[in-house]
């Protein structure tokens, strides 16, 4: 049995009203709580494969408590989600994209169309996977850079014919990339062990945590019009607004922009422009 900590690491409330109208159903209270939240890597990024949500990572650590509330209709309604809102972790993390993950020495593969699996002893790739499986938990001692080569030569076929070309294509860069990132140690013996693998990675269109990038210019580009593309120029502890667009200020409408300055706060997220930004130190969010 996992022996968890005193400390609750996110609480997230559930149900209610629907946006969309429906019936309404009674509040629910989701508390996480884990033992090995400061050896993980999603921890790191601000996420948690234990909070609630269609992600196909599951976690072997994490131990989720349910506590069932009231819907609006009830007099203990609002004590029961003031009680969970105004809890400190209440919100506190997110769940994690499709990523490699390392918890306390075990390896988190969440990855589509394949699993890893064990048979007789020994760890294998399977597949394809067509519906959700979850995720696959394997000993950080038994990731084997042989095991991490079938996961990248793996060529997983259609139920009607054919390969699923979308697995080399996209899910194997993605892969690599990850255990750059997440186990470089591994990526390096891997590397070293089977030589053609090394790749150079393209982090643009990726997002991180800026605090964690390199002193660079820092871009914002919006999805349809490039007037509001924005340009800044982070430092290391201030971001200064370089050129492009900047929002109203409400003390007066006649005005030119001489300087805009904003600090950060640690979870402040932006989109790689420039694979420089990226160092040893960098945490991605995707």
């Amino acid at each position: 049995m996992v022996k968890l900590s005193k400390e609750v690491i996110h609480v997230g409330l559930y149900g209610g009203k629907g946006l969309f109208g429906g019936k309404e159903t009674a509040l629910e209270a989701s508390i996480v709580q884990c033992d090995k939240f400061d050896k993980c890597s999603f921890f790191k990024a601000d996420q948690c494969a234990c909070v609630r949500s269609m992600s196909s990572i599951t976690c072997p650590f994490g131990i989720v408590r349910n506590e069932k509330g009231y819907t609006s209709k009830a007099r203990k309604y609002y004590e029961f989600k003031s009680k969970w809102k105004e809890h400190e972790k209440y919100g506190k993390l997110k769940s994690p994209p499709c990523k490699l993950g390392l918890i306390d020495d075990v390896v988190i593969f969440p990855y589509a169309y394949v699993n890893v699996e064990k048979e007789d002893g020994k760890w294998v790739v399977n597949g394809p996977r067509f519906f959700d499986g979850g995720s696959s938990a394997i000993p950080l001692t038994e990731f084997t850079v042989e095991l991490i080569r079938d996961i990248v030569c793996k060529r997983p076929q259609a139920l009607m014919g054919g390969e699923i070309s979308s697995y080399q294509a996209e899910v194997v860069p993605k892969f690599i990339s990850h255990l750059k990132e997440v186990l470089p140690e591994k990526y390096e013996e891997f590397v070293a062990g089977f030589p053609g693998y090394e790749q150079k990675i393209d982090y643009v269109g990726r997002k991180a945590i800026l605090t964690t990038l390199s002193p660079s210019a820092v871009e914002y580009k919006a999805n349809r019009y490039s007037q509001f593309n924005e340009i800044w120029y982070w430092d290391g502890k201030i971001l200064t607004f370089t050129s492009g667009h900047v929002g109203d200020f409400g003390v007066t409408k006649h005005y030119e922009v001489e300087s805009v300055v904003i600090r950060p706060s640690e979870k402040s997220v932006v989109t790689i422009s420039d694979n420089n930004q990226v160092n040893s130190n960098t945490i991605f969010v995707d």
